[in-house]
């Protein structure tokens, strides 16, 4: 049987209140908690499935151009948008003050928008901006406290960056390499050390991205210390 994939646990909140929502401006009676959790389970089972398999038949399809990359945080703030707009827009009695698809939309459109809008407010880029980093594909790079050379262990190209200290996101790594499958790296990192907590907290960070992001780095979640982060491609 195939297994639950990332992304099960919010598709399933998302799909349960979802039905409340939908059950409620249709003027329909509340589903019994047990029917409620079955809908989750197969939310959390169904959405990350089909989202998988249209990304990998529309991948394989000659002529189609490439998706659009889409961050769990623009996801997550879509679907608040859709659940909050059906919910408010819900009367009692009557029709519904919010169409499904104008919600829909509105989700849609704000998810789209929110990483550059983000970008233009802040002037750096938020987490809802970042790719995901390939740090598996290296070796002499994680667990160094002064790492000097970097080897690539997967079968794709990566770009490796060596940020220093005062080198943060919107700028890129000033060591940016893009290193090929099995090719070695060398990178200077000077008197600098690892950033790491609590002890070295403005100390080098390195990270691997896969082409066309840029390697960068950022203050961590807790405000302190900082992290490797691969930013959109320019």
């Amino acid at each position: 049987m195939p297994e639950f994939l990332p992304g099960a646990v919010f598709s399933g909140i998302v799909t349960a209140t979802l039905v409340i929502v939908l059950r409620a401006r249709a003027g329909m009676p509340r589903l019994a908690l047990w029917k409620l959790f079955l809908a989750g389970v197969a939310g959390a089972f169904v959405v990350p499935w089909t989202i998988r398999i249209f990304a990998t038949a529309w991948g394989a399809t000659p002529g189609l151009p490439a998706l659009p990359f889409i961050s769990f945080d623009q996801v997550f703030i879509g679907a608040l948008i859709v659940i909050f707009l059906l919910a408010l827009g819900n009367k009692p009695s009557g029709k519904p003050r919010v169409k499904w698809w104008t919600g829909l939309a509105a989700g849609v459109f704000i998810a789209a928008l929110l990483p550059s809008a983000l970008f233009y407010a802040t002037g750096a880029y938020q987490r809802s901006s970042l790719r995901p980093d390939v740090n598996q594909c290296t070796s002499g790079m994680l667990g160094e406290v002064q790492p000097r050379s970097v080897t690539n262990t997967c079968d794709e190209p990566i770009t490796v960056g060596m940020c220093l200290p005062g080198e943060v996101n919107p700028a890129v790594c000033s060591q940016t390499k893009t290193i090929a499958p099995g090719e070695t790296a060398a990178f200077e990192p000077g008197d600098a050390r690892l950033s790491s907590l609590p002890s070295n907290l403005n100390g080098l960070t390195v990270v691997a991205c896969r082409p066309p992001t840029r390697p960068s780095r950022m203050g961590t979640t807790i405000g302190r210390g900082y992290e490797g982060v691969c930013l959109p491609p320019e």
